[in-house]
């Protein structure tokens, strides 16, 4: 009881995050999915396909062995191999809970259908990522316990966390990913660096290197980590003492080293065993192309991957480090502001700044407990005055990183191609029409030929009713089985408000077969501004429909909210070059 009482508050939150975000934005398609198979696939290459040795085995004497390896689209080519891409520290803390589920699979699959990839193995990283997240909130307590934070600041930062970052999108919608398990490695690595700092105990030293070689397994580059060993210090003498005194204690600082590079060297023989190299870059073909010239405004506030725009809570804590300069601790504050401008040169200076199709900017996650020390150290000391502010500004950011992470799993926000226009046009909005609305996809019409263009002219489209417009029969267009796309070309202002759908269908001429299908909300036409009068269209794409049987293609409207006027309707029907 003692034991289950003292994990209660990190529990009930996993347990609310685990309600709220599958019965509002809803489970996950894939749990392990994009960069997340790169950090997952050393274990099923282990224990269920074999094919990890390959450093005897060169692709061009081996070819076979390499099949199942090139179709994961995670690995590069290394001289004569192909090495996996990402660290493989995932696949470390992940390793119990793969080998539980491959045990109770083992008798149920044969053959290809036992690839790693089922539905079991999905569930087991959720669940995994959910593990890993529960240890990392119980570190966030523990450390901020170090800096005599009060027991009610403290939940409230945890919630905080979960709630008000990115956390849960990297917990439930991309659990393969290394960020939740980072996060984890990374905020233990500071408990047990602080509390060596505070009593100089040798448990905590060995500890502290022993997760020091699993944050380097799970990202090298998270290695920086240990500039942030002055501000735990918390002096420049206790900095001092804290490295004299182990450098007496060479057989405890020879074991730290041993745990370090034991854990740490683990990827080296995954090289190994890759390629026959125990050292190289996986990374191949990509660096830090902005040393130069860091990308450091665009990774803070950018409208495409800002870390405060897309967790503003961040913002605040930051700030927050004024608090320590007020209370005169300038060292604390200025080794604080130190570790977060060098982090932040490294990851800015990233060729992909933006790190790929993410939500925000994902490298922070990994280093989040170091934003809520001075946080929290803030909020407990403040006079109720400032807490009374900062509080309530603190919890308007969890509905909207809730929106937001809404936004992302059902495409209304864009993986990649945000910007000022196409952030304010969805701003709050989780409305069915506007997912996919800055989703729209532009061809290159020149690469298409014009068949066929029939010209409708205005129609009115009554309230609450469903409009037939057109009909067209497939005789009637010229190579109508070489078409792949209709345009439909509507002037309207395209309000915001509105629920109309314009709905394309093409079926047999008895009605006997649907062909296609697919209706695309008024608003998804604009092509300039929403609530402002132009000419917008929408390209219903599908694959070309062959075979002698007659066919009609339908265009339809129905208008759920308001009447609509659509004027100078057009139809296009394409063939690709």
């Amino acid at each position: 009881m003692p034991f289950l009482k003292s994990i209660l508050v990190e529990a009930l939150i996993i347990i609310f995050s685990f309600l709220l975000f599958n019965f509002y934005v809803g489970e996950p398609y894939k749990a392990i999915n994009a960069d997340g198979i790169g950090y997952y696939d050393y274990l099923p290459s282990l224990f269920i396909h074999r094919d990890f040795d390959r450093k005897d085995a060169p692709i061009n004497k081996n070819p076979d062995l390499y099949n199942r390896v090139k179709s994961r689209g995670v690995y590069n080519f290394y001289g004569d191999y192909m090495v996996d891409k990402y660290p493989c520290g995932v696949a470390i803390l992940a390793f119990p809970f793969f080998i539980y589920t491959h045990s109770l699979l083992a008798d149920s699959y044969t053959g290809d259908a036992d690839d790693g990839y089922q539905g079991a193995f999905q569930k087991t990283m959720f669940y995994t990522a959910l593990f890993y997240l529960f240890l990392g909130l119980l570190f966030v307590r523990k450390v901020l316990k170090l800096y005599d934070v009060k027991r009610s600041v403290i939940i409230f930062c945890q919630v905080l966390i979960v709630f008000a970052t990115s956390v849960a999108h990297y917990t439930y919608y991309d659990p393969a990913f290394s960020h939740i398990y980072s996060f984890f490695a990374i905020t233990a690595f500071i408990y047990f660096s602080k509390s060596y700092f505070i009593g100089f105990r040798t448990r905590d030293f060995l500890f502290a290197c022993l997760l020091l070689g699993l944050i380097v397994a799970l990202r090298q580059i998270n290695i920086m980590i240990v500039l942030f060993l002055p501000f735990l210090a918390g002096s420049v003498v206790q900095l001092k003492e804290g490295f004299i005194f182990i450098f007496k204690k060479w057989p405890i600082l020879l074991a730290g080293l041993v745990l370090f590079l034991g854990i740490a060297c683990i990827q080296c023989l995954a090289w190994y065993f890759q390629t026959g190299k125990f050292i190289l870059y996986s990374y191949q073909g990509e660096g830090f192309e902005y040393l130069t010239n860091p990308q450091i405004i665009n990774v803070l506030f950018s409208y495409k991957k800002g870390l405060f725009l897309y967790t503003p809570i961040l913002l605040f804590c930051v700030l927050s480090v004024s608090w320590l300069i007020i209370k005169r601790k300038y060292y604390l504050a200025i080794s604080w502001l130190s570790f977060f401008a060098i982090i932040t040169y490294i990851f800015s200076a990233w060729e992909s700044w933006f790190y790929g199709c993410s939500f925000g900017q994902r490298v922070y996650v990994d280093f989040y407990a170091i934003f809520f020390i001075p946080f929290a150290v803030m909020v407990s000391q403040a006079a109720i005055t400032l807490k009374l502010i900062v509080v309530p500004l603190a919890f308007l950011t969890i509905p909207l990183s809730i929106i937001q992470t809404y936004q992302y799993e059902k495409y209304i926000l864009s993986w990649m191609e945000m910007d000022k226009e196409k952030y304010w046009k969805v701003f709050l909005k989780t409305e069915d029409k506007y997912r996919g609305l800055i989703w729209k996809k532009h061809y290159d019409m020149s690469l298409y030929s014009t068949v066929k263009e029939v010209y409708i002219g205005d129609i009115d489209v009554p309230l609450n009713k469903y409009t037939h417009v057109y009909n067209l029969n497939s005789v009637d267009i010229p190579d109508f089985e070489k078409v792949s796309i209709i345009q439909i070309i509507i002037d309207s202002d395209f309000p915001d408000r509105s629920d109309t759908k314009i709905v394309v269908s093409i079926n047999s001429k008895e009605h006997k077969q649907s062909f296609y299908w697919h209706e695309s909300y008024l608003i998804r036409f604009h092509e300039t501004k929403l609530d402002e009068w132009h000419t917008g269209f929408y390209n219903y794409e599908f694959a070309p429909i062959t075979g002698d049987e007659e066919k009609v293609i339908s265009f339809g409207v129905f208008a759920k909210n308001e009447p609509s006027k659509l004027s100078n309707v057009r139809i296009k029907f394409f063939t690709r070059l």
